[in-house]
C-alpha cells in the first residue's frame, strides 16, 4: 500500500562541496563505525516520543550517518523502518527520506512523524472525536450492529479476552468517532493517540501488562476509561507537537511491503540505515500491534498471516532457502544439530536476509554506504553468529564490509522485553549491546 508517491526526484547537488574519493569515504566511514555509538543520555525530540515502540535505536545514530555520508537532496532509506527513526531524521534533515515496512502500525506511525500537524487542530480534534463518541455510546443499538458485523468471531474473542466489555464500548464508540474527521492529517494523528492508551508504557486500558514490550500477559486489574485515556493522551501529544519542528524536507517515498523486493529505481539511494528484526521473531511487533489494529477493521486472522510474512519469522513451509557463505551456513549446521526445526528458522532468516541485501546492492548508488544493525540471536543455547553471518552475506552478493561497530545497549530507553519470572532469560542475556554493520557499494572511480 502506497501513501505517497510523488514523482522520484534527481538528486539535489547545487552548493555541495565535491564528492570524496572512494578511498578517503571509507576512511571517514571506518571511522564512524569505530567511534562511540552508544549515545546514552542523549536527548531525542519529542516527535520520537508520540508512540511507544519496542527496540528503537536512538535518533543520534542515523543521524551521524546522515550528517557525515550525505547531503541536502541525497536519497536515504530505512527498508525496514519500525517506528521511523531514519526516516525522520533524514526527512528534518533535508534529504529525500524514504521508508517501508509490513507493519501497519509502523506506517501510521512514520506517516505521522513526518507530517505533523498544528498542535491547536490536534487538540480541538481530541474533543470533537469525544463528543462524538459519547453520542455513539448512547445509541447502544448503533455499537452492537457495529460490533456484530465489524469483527468475526475470533477476532471478538481476541477482544473479550484483553478487554472488559466497557472498554470495547468506548474503544469502539472512539474508533467510530475518529473515522468521522475529514482531514487525512488530523485523523492519521487521532489514530496515534487512539493507539497510544492501547500500546502504553504504562496505564493501557486492556487487560495486558508490558504491551508496549511486546510480551503481553493478562492481569486482573480495572482499566481506566478510554474516553478519559484518550483526551490526555491527545493533549499530551498537542503539547509534544508544540515542541517539535518541521521536516526540512518532502518525504517522497512510504510504502507497506517486504523489504525483499524494494520500489525503488537503481543506483539512487546514498545511505541505507535500517535495522532488521531479531531472528526467531525474538521481538514480536505483531503480538502487540493487533491490539491496535483490530480496531480499524483487521481481523485476527489477516493479521496471522501477515505475521507469518515477517523477516525472521518462525514459519519455514514453502520458504526459498538460499545458498549461504560459509559462516552463516556453519551457523546454521550448529543449531540444527540442537534443534533441526530452529535451524530451518535460521536458514529462513539468513536466505530472507541475503534477498534484502541484494535490494540494497540495487538501490545504492556505487559508492553509496548501508548501515545495519543488528542483535545477536541465541536458539537452543546456541549462538547463530547474526553478526558475522550478515557480514558475509553482505559481502557475497557483492557489498564491501568496512567494519562492525559496538555499541551498548541503554536497556531502559530501548524498551527490551521484560522478564516474568526469577533468572536471567536467554533474551535478556544477548539484549545488552548490538552490532553496526558497514558496508559500500563497489563501483565510483573504479
Amino acid at each position: 500500500m502506497l501513501l505517497q508517491l510523488p514523482l522520484f526526484p534527481q538528486p539535489v547537488d547545487s552548493g555541495r562541496t565535491p564528492l570524496q574519493s572512494p578511498l578517503e569515504d571509507r576512511q571517514r566511514f571506518r571511522a564512524l563505525l569505530q567511534g562511540d555509538l552508544d549515545f546514552h543520555g542523549q536527548e531525542a525530540s519529542p516527535i520520537h516520543r508520540v508512540h511507544p515502540f519496542p527496540a528503537k535505536f536512538p535518533p543520534a545514530l542515523p543521524r551521524l550517518f546522515i550528517q557525515h555520508l550525505t547531503r541536502k537532496g541525497d536519497w536515504v532509506l530505512d527498508p525496514m523502518m519500525g517506528s521511523g527513526t531514519t526516516v525522520v531524521e533524514a526527512a528534518y534533515s533535508g534529504r529525500v527520506a524514504l521508508g517501508g515496512d509490513i507493519d501497519p502500525l509502523a506506517l501510521l506511525l512514520t506517516q505521522a512523524k513526518c507530517n505533523p500537524i498544528s498542535p491547536h487542530l490536534l487538540a480541538q480534534a481530541v474533543v470533537r472525536t469525544i463528543q462524538q463518541a459519547e453520542t455513539f455510546m448512547r445509541d447502544g443499538q448503533r455499537l452492537q450492529q457495529r460490533w456484530e458485523t465489524g469483527f468475526d468471531a475470533e477476532t471478538r474473542r481476541f477482544l473479550d479476552y484483553w478487554f472488559l466489555p466497557e472498554t470495547q464500548k468506548e474503544l469502539l464508540a472512539l474508533s467510530m468517532a475518529l473515522e468521522r474527521e475529514t482531514d487525512p492529517g488530523v485523523r492519521m494523528w487521532l489514530r496515534i493517540t487512539f493507539s497510544g492508551i492501547i500500546i502504553a508504557k504504562g496505564g493501557s486500558v486492556t487487560l495486558a501488562r508490558d504491551l508496549s514490550h511486546t510480551r503481553p500477559h493478562r492481569v486482573a486489574k480495572t482499566p481506566r476509561s478510554a474516553l478519559v485515556a484518550f483526551r490526555e493522551r491527545g493533549m499530551r501529544l498537542a503539547q509534544m507537537l508544540g515542541r517539535s519542528g518541521r521536516p526540512g524536507a518532502q518525504v517522497n517515498l512510504l510504502w507497506q511491503g517486504d523489504a525483499q523486493a524494494l520500489p525503488l529505481p537503481a543506483n539512487r539511494v546514498r545511505l541505507i540505515v535500517t535495522s532488521p528484526p531479531y531472528a526467531g521473531n525474538a521481538i514480536d511487533y505483531m503480538r502487540a500491534h493487533k491490539f491496535t489494529l483490530v480496531w480499524w477493521g483487521y481481523s485476527i486472522r489477516q493479521l496471522g498471516a501477515l505475521r507469518r510474512e515477517y523477516i525472521g519469522g518462525e514459519t519455514t513451509h514453502g520458504v526459498l532457502l538460499e545458498p549461504l557463505p560459509d559462516t552463516a551456513r556453519e551457523a546454521v549446521q550448529h543449531i540444527a544439530e540442537a534443534d533441526p526445526k530452529k535451524g530451518k528458522v535460521l536458514h529462513r532468516y539468513y536466505s530472507e536476509m541475503r534477498r534484502v541485501l541484494l535490494e540494497m546492492v540495487r538501490v545504492l548508488q556505487p559508492g553509496g554506504f548501508a548501515v545495519v544493525i543488528v542483535g545477536e540471536s541465541t536458539m537452543r543455547g546456541r549462538p547463530a553468529r547474526v553478526p558475522e553471518a550478515l557480514a558475509a552475506i553482505g559481502q557475497q552478493v557483492g557489498l564491501e564490509w568496512i567494519h562492525t561497530g559496538v555499541r551498548r545497549l541503554d536497556r531502559n530507553r530501548r524498551m527490551m522485553p521484560t522478564r516474568h519470572q526469577p533468572g536471567d532469560s536467554q533474551i535478556e542475556r544477548r539484549m545488552h549491546q548490538e552490532y553496526v554493520l558497514g558496508f559500500m557499494k563497489p563501483g565510483r572511480n573504479g
